[in-house]
C-alpha cells in the first residue's frame, strides 16, 4: 500500500493536485485488495487508521513520523530528503525537520492515540 502510495503521487494527477499526507490518502482514494492498487473513493465514509509504533522500532517509527508530516512523498527516499539533501536515515531526515527537538513527544503520540486508535 505505501509503495503504491509513492506511484499514486507520482502519475496519478488527482493525487498530485490533492498533496495528501498518508493519513488523508484514504479520504480519496480506497484501496482495492484484489487488484492491489488505490482507486479514486466512491463514498465519502472512511475510517481513518494508521498503525501506531513504539519508538524502540527505530527507522520504522521515524519513517512514520515523516509520512505524518510530509505530504505528497514519491519514495523512501524523497521522504528522506529535506531542502534538496538526502539524509541517510529517516531519524536524521526526523530531526532536519525539526520533528524530533520538540520536548512532547508523549503528548503528541496522546493525541494520535485519540483521534486515530479503534476502541477494543
Amino acid at each position: 500500500m505505501l509503495t503504491h502510495f509513492f506511484v499514486m503521487n507520482r502519475t496519478d494527477t488527482l493525487a498530485k493536485k490533492l498533496g495528501c499526507l498518508y493519513i488523508e490518502f484514504p479520504q480519496y482514494f480506497v484501496w482495492s485488495q484484489k487488484y492491489r492498487i488505490w482507486q479514486p473513493r466512491k463514498k465519502c465514509e472512511i475510517v481513518r487508521r494508521i498503525l501506531t509504533v513504539h519508538p524502540s522500532e527505530g527507522d520504522r517509527y521515524y519513517l512514520r513520523m515523516l509520512l505524518m508530516h510530509i505530504r505528497k512523498p514519491t519514495s523512501l527516499k524523497n521522504l528522506r530528503t529535506i531542502n534538496g539533501r538526502v539524509y541517510a536515515t529517516f531519524k536524521e531526515a526526523a530531526e532536519k525537520l525539526g520533528l524530533l527537538s520538540v520536548n512532547n513527544n508523549a503528548d503528541t503520540c496522546m493525541d494520535e492515540a485519540i483521534l486515530y486508535q479503534m476502541p477494543a
